[in-house]
């Protein structure tokens, strides 16, 4: 080979390996940018661990759910009980987060310990509320104590691990921006060993992504909420053992139904057409905020209240819908019970005093008729101690009956306490309400009562016409309450309107 053609080969490989080198050093700058964006989005995913690590610890904390729950062993009020639920809920959410982050086995460990005592506080909870409501508080407190020093020692590992992590992130991050441009320089140089570098770090990854899959397996598969996963037109491609729970049907079963078929026949053909309006785009929304009841259907023909969560997201060029469905049968029945007498099924003093209150805004706002009735039965006491406690008892829930049976439905009737009821009627007259109030008095009389103390009421009325704009819940209660008084004074078994006593009596 000449001297000209040995030159013109050298060149033509040099400018080859030039080109090479520059190509592959353009190239592997592109990789070791989107490497450090890696970098980035996985310290970002460390700092929102941290951040909702801080969220459970103050939902389930002494600023949260045990504050809530202390106090409600104390005090025992409702308000205590559902700031204690509300917490516990807030604490569960940032358990699901922190448990679909990539966390080590340890850290997992230490979250499942939170969450068993998290757990263990809300079941005493529910017992205090359902069996212990009356009983002492240091007795109660005795009952239902908690050890939760295995909690409050994992909440202090998982602190301290991850939030060093957060700035050892970054700290690894500006080292790896160094590390990188030498590197850089290398593979320039060494392009094999580049590749075989890369081809290293595309196989841990794959692991990485492997495990993590499992991972979001084990977590969809173990949520105490039904996850249902759902194509653009409604099939169920995937759901979670807590939906057979909810639902009645196996996991195959499910496979290959649609969504609808999971909701009461009412609200199939609306859903249909949400449906393909919601999955047209990335959002996210919970149901339950509108003003109609999500209700599901179970395989036995069951229908049950559901609170459903779902977020439409583009896979591939479609759309698909994640929903998270709980069922709110128990919630539901707990609320039923907190707002109802439990012998007479009548609303309570607390539920009546918020509809009383309502109604009293409602007739004033819009200038309208409202009357209220202070019913109390007549010798009540005498029943009970000629008759015994379960006459006494019979005959409240006969006296609800008959209230249920002479009012309208639209009025609000209530038992306020002992032998005491309420009844709020909306767009009832002052000379309406003595007519039924009359009516009322003479019907039960009437009643067939199985003992020989026979029950009589009084009745105490008061009225806020539409030209009246001072009158009040406490005005009006306290007017039906002299009433009351005058009509026992009066002889027993008489209703008495407060208008009448105030008017001056004619002297012979």
């Amino acid at each position: 080979m000449s001297n000209r053609n040995l030159n013109i080969t050298l060149a033509v490989l040099c400018i080859a390996m030039l080109a090479i080198s520059i190509a592959y050093t353009v190239n592997q700058s592109n990789y070791v940018e989107t490497l450090n964006e890696e970098w980035h989005s996985e310290s970002q995913e460390q700092v929102n661990v941290a951040l909702e690590l801080a969220a459970l610890e103050r939902s389930f904390g002494y600023l949260g759910f045990i504050h809530h729950f202390k106090n409600y062993v104390l005090r025992r009020t409702d308000y205590y009980y559902v700031e204690a639920t509300d917490s516990y809920w807030e604490a569960n959410d940032a358990l699901l987060k922190l448990l679909l982050s990539d966390l080590s086995e340890a850290h997992v460990n230490d979250l499942i310990i939170v969450q068993g005592t998290l757990n263990e506080y809300f079941k005493q909870l529910n017992q205090i509320y359902l069996e212990l409501k009356f009983a002492p508080a240091v007795d109660v407190d005795k009952q239902v104590r908690v050890d939760d020093t295995r909690a409050r020692d994992a909440l202090t590992r998982l602190r301290s691990d991850l939030l060093s992590n957060v700035f050892s992130k970054y700290e690894k991050v500006n080292d790896s921006n160094e590390k990188n441009q030498f590197w850089l320089y290398i593979s320039s140089s060494f392009p094999l060993l580049v590749i075989l570098i890369l081809a290293m770090s595309v196989s841990v990854i794959a692991r990485r992504l492997f495990y993590r899959l499992r991972e979001t397996d084990a977590i969809f598969d173990s949520s105490p909420d039904g996850c249902l996963y759902v194509d653009e037109t409604g099939i169920i491609l995937r759901a979670n053992h807590a939906v057979t729970a909810i639902f009645g049907y196996s996991e195959s079963e499910l496979k290959g139904m649609t969504v609808e078929s999971l909701m009461d026949d009412s609200l199939r053909k609306d859903h249909v057409t949400y449906r393909e309006s919601f999955s047209d785009s990335d959002r996210t929304r919970l149901m339950s905020d509108s003003s109609t009841e999500v209700r599901g259907l179970s395989k036995t023909g069951h229908t049950m209240p559901l609170s459903i969560a779902i977020a439409s997201f583009q896979y591939k060029k479609t759309y698909r819908n994640i929903a998270i469905v709980r069922d709110l049968s128990q919630h539901k029945k707990l609320e039923k019970e907190s707002q109802y007498d439990l012998l007479t099924n009548l609303r309570n003093r607390r539920s009546m005093e918020q509809l009383f209150d309502v109604e009293v805004k409602r007739a004033k706002r819009y200038g309208r008729d409202l009357s209220v009735l202070l019913i109390d039965l007549d010798h009540f006491k005498v029943l009970n101690d000629s008759e015994g406690h379960t006459a006494g008892d019979e005959g409240l829930v006969m006296t609800a009956d008959h209230l249920r049976n002479v009012f309208r439905k639209v009025d609000h009737i209530g038992r306020w306490g002992g032998d005491e009821f309420l009844i709020v009627c909306p767009e009832l007259s002052a000379e309406d309400a003595v007519c039924l109030a009359d009516r009322v008095c003479m019907r039960f009389t009437k009643l067939p009562f199985p003992w020989n103390a026979g029950l009589t009421m009084s009745i105490g009325i008061a009225s806020m016409s539409p030209n009246r704009a001072s009158g009040s819940l406490e005005t009006l209660f306290e007017e039906a309450d002299k009433a009351l008084y005058a009509a026992k004074a009066q002889g027993r078994n008489r209703q008495q309107h407060f208008r009448e006593l105030r008017r001056p009596k004619l002297v012979n």
